[in-house]
């Protein structure tokens, strides 16, 4: 018969049956006379058709484009799409021969009053030959094809199984071009229900919440349907993606937990372990444990609850007893059920999962409001440290004591640079914390006696200093001799800080005069050949007096000479309008004859690149200044506060505590290095460059060894006690350094070899500052990118050249 029907014949009832199919239609004909019901024959269609709707991909923002795709088992009759919301539409078609598959593509001009950004919900239904429609498959379109509202149930999946009687932990995400303003769920099929959580401003344009979904002891072997929704601040709702749950029994699930678990490849003794677990019983146990590499156990942790929730979520805090870093151990997460079941983490493959983490120093804190951290400064009196946070405009205070942030300091816009006011040559700091408000043209006071933790008090206006080059030319017209006067001005913003003073320089002196070191945040706006370079100056706080760093650039450039004048005008009624750098001075000899004064500068070597490091000695007399940039062959430069003036002419101009152009000069083609950081010790003898290597020289630039750190964006600092070229005792004859690996260098600074490692979470990638406290802790602090790294470490550290 087979072959029959291969080549088209047809096949004959037999008279058996005809006979069976004659009385069929009688019972059916009867039947229908007596008003029985009507039973549908056994090859009817009850099928229903399926249909897709999908974004399209529009040629124009004018239109909106969808794509539909239909299928039945035997023929499609119709497929109907309907727009509503931002534009109402419909689109319809038949079909006049039978058709199992159908894709259509679909372009609906968007009218021109329809508002952009409006939210339009496009409704596919599909009906075959004998009736049976589809489920309705709905898409989210946007006027203009913006990104419409988007509401997503991430867990659990669809499909999963859910109990009765448990309740189920529901993840939703949701986002919105104009905020979110609701975000919901709501269920159909065995149970009908809604939520939602509603916020108010200010708005959010994505979040992610968790909800408890009971399922109620009423509802077994059923299947129900859960639909996320999102309102934006329009108003306009929008459905998100239908997620089913098969409903069971208690009695009739036999599971085990599936357990995830979270944990970085490094992990400080303090840290978090993430462990989740699921089971349709509900979760009873969640825990995890930490051991050795040859499986003796070093901690563990556990929670308990009572097994109505069947996800269970904990992200737990570590305390690991270890004392030697880095140390390897491995890390797995554990559950048990409401039925008593355990089970571990595992890989898909069923095997056992157990992490291998590092064990590593320090403590990382993440800023409480969040940010960007651009310097520090510890205060020993308070046992507090005080980080600029660049993004708040404000100082964060951390408490050493506890390992905990405390309330904020307000300050001015976008503070960078930090320093303390100097009091004597020991190193003892005042009351005062000087910021440097790069968002603007002041300095912050910050009392440390006002407020629970420091309160600004003033706001120092630093002065406007207009640089010019006198140059005489010749006029190519009239062959006279003309006298140019070109104006270079430049941005005042302070940068980096650095705190100094002038007077005696014995150990235990009070400080005379505070002068303040520091450098200036370029902008575009700078004049001609400036743009995006920024200058080094000295603000004198305690006579409001100024000085403009130019003495790095004296000298003639080749075929040219350009005379300087500098001008200083005074800010909010501090300090006096004033000629720092005359053009021009006249000075008398002792035979009683003059001779004219100016002093000539290379003017391109007036300026810095963005980002000029700068820091202090410990003891206040002198400072460093480190040229950034993202070039090689960036210049340094120091700075002695008692050193004065050259006091040749009538106005001194020159600085001799300021850096010669020839040691600057010959500190590139000694290095020629890109600067990342500096450094400096406590007396000031020593100075440090971090680059591709870090370079060490004295305070007349003199280069005296090379330290084999490796390059980053993080910085250095010498130990707090460190003096002098040969520091005693040993243990102070240090320098940390941040590398690109997570790990900060310990070099020896006279023989200038590595003789630590400290490994850490996260690579350093901003200032390190450090200090030993009171009770004799070496502790070192970092910016990393989740925070502020602290590592407390006995300062017990010693070092041979042998």
């Amino acid at each position: 018969m087979s072959s029959n029907t291969a080549r088209g014949a047809t096949t004959r009832p037999t008279p058996r049956r005809l006979l069976g199919l004659a009385v069929l239609a009688m019972a059916s004909l009867l039947g229908a006379c007596d008003g029985d019901e009507v039973i549908d024959p056994p090859y009817r269609d009850e099928i229903k058709p399926r249909v897709q709707v999908a974004k399209g991909n529009p040629v124009d923002d004018s239109l909106l484009a969808v794509t539909i795709n239909a299928t039945d088992n035997i023929g499609l009759k119709r497929v109907r799409l309907l727009l509503a919301g931002g534009i109402t539409a419909e689109y319809d078609t038949v079909m006049t021969s039978a058709v199992t598959s159908l894709t259509i593509n679909v372009n609906i001009k968007v009218p021109g009053n329809a508002p952009l950004g409006a939210t339009v919900t496009a409704r596919a239904l599909a009906v075959d030959g004998a009736g049976n429609a589809s489920d309705t498959a709905l898409v989210a379109l946007t006027v203009g094809n913006l990104e419409p509202p988007l509401a997503v149930i991430t867990s659990p999946t669809t499909g999963s199984p859910v109990v009765s009687g448990k309740a189920v932990v529901l993840s939703l995400a949701g986002k919105a071009r104009y905020k979110v303003r609701t975000l919901g769920y709501q269920i159909t099929g065995a149970y009908n229900i809604k939520d939602s959580s509603v916020y108010t401003s200010p708005l959010r344009d994505s979040l992610s919440v968790l909800d408890t979904l009971v399922i109620p002891d009423s509802v077994r072997g059923a299947t129900i349907q859960v639909t996320p929704f999102i309102t934006d601040s329009l108003n306009q709702r929008v459905l998100g993606r239908v997620v089913s749950y098969a409903v069971q029994s208690p009695a009739n699930a036999n599971t085990e937990p599936v357990v995830r678990t979270g944990v970085a490849n490094r992990i400080e003794i303090s840290d978090t372990v993430f462990v989740e677990a699921t089971d349709p019983v509900g979760i009873s146990t969640l825990g995890y444990e930490v051991r050795t590499l040859t499986g003796q156990l070093v901690t563990a942790d556990s929670v308990t609850s009572t097994g109505a929730f069947t996800t269970l979520v904990r992200t737990f805090r570590t305390r690991v007893p270890v004392t030697t870093f880095p140390t390897a151990v491995t890390v797995y997460g554990f559950a048990r059920n409401a039925n008593g079941r355990r089970d571990v983490a595992r890989f898909v493959s069923g095997n056992l999962r157990q992490d291998t983490v590092q064990i590593v120093a320090g403590f990382t804190n993440p800023l409480p409001a969040g940010g960007q951290i651009a310097d520090a400064l510890y205060v020993p009196r308070t046992d507090r440290l005080y980080l600029s946070n660049i993004e708040r405009n404000t100082l964060e205070v951390f408490n050493l004591a506890d390992s905990t942030f405390l309330s904020p300091v307000i300050v001015g816009s976008r503070p960078w640079g930090l320093a303390a006011w100097p009091r004597n040559r020991d190193g003892v700091m005042g009351d005062t914390i000087l910021v440097a408000n790069s968002g603007g043209t002041n300095l912050s006071y910050v009392n440390l006696n006002s407020g629970s933790t420091g309160r600004e008090v003033y706001r120092y206006p630093l002065p406007n200093i207009i640089a010019y080059s006198i140059t005489t030319v010749r006029s190519a017209t009239t062959d006279q001799l003309i006298t140019q006067r070109t104006v270079y001005d430049f941005s005042d913003r302070p940068q980096f800080l650095a705190a100094t003073c002038n007077g005696a320089t014995t150990p235990g002196a009070q400080c005379g005069d505070v002068i303040v070191a520091y450098s200036t945040t370029p902008t575009p706006g700078q004049s001609r050949p400036f743009p995006n370079q920024g200058t080094l100056r000295w603000e004198n706080l305690t006579r409001a007096s100024s000085h403009f760093f130019f003495e790095q650039a004296m000298g003639a450039s080749e075929g040219r000479a350009d005379t300087l004048e500098v001008e200083r005008f005074a800010a909010g009624g501090v300090g006096a309008d004033s000629i720092l750098v005359p053009h021009r001075q006249t000075i008398r000899r002792a035979d009683g004859s003059t001779f004219p004064y100016s002093v000539v500068v290379r003017i391109d070597a007036l300026a810095f690149r963005d980002t000029t490091f700068t820091r202090n000695s410990g003891n206040f007399r002198r400072a460093v200044f480190g040229e950034g940039g993202p070039v090689l062959g960036s210049r340094a430069m120091t700075y002695d506060a008692t050193m004065g003036f050259d006091s040749t002419p009538p106005i001194p101009v020159i600085d001799r505590g300021v850096s010669r152009p020839l040691d600057v000069t010959d500190f590139i083609a000694n290095t020629f290095a890109r600067v990342q950081g500096v450094g400096i010790n406590f007396d000031g003898e020593l100075n440090a460059v971090k680059g591709d290597s870090t370079y060490l020289f004295d305070r007349t630039l003199r280069l005296q060894g090379i330290l084999q750190s490796r390059a980053s964006m993080g910085g250095l600092d010498f130990h707090p006690l460190n003096r002098g070229a040969n520091s005693t005792p040993l243990r102070t004859r240090l320098a940390f350094v941040a590398s690109s690996e997570p790990v900060i260098d310990v070099f020896d600074t006279y023989c200038y070899r590595r003789i630590a490692q400290i490994p850490i979470r996260d690579p350093i990638i901003g200032p390190i500052k450090s200090t030993v406290r009171a009770n004799g802790q070496l502790v070192l602090v970092g910016a990393t990118v989740r925070g502020v790294t602290l590592v407390s470490l006995g300062d017990n550290f010693t070092t041979t050249c042998l």
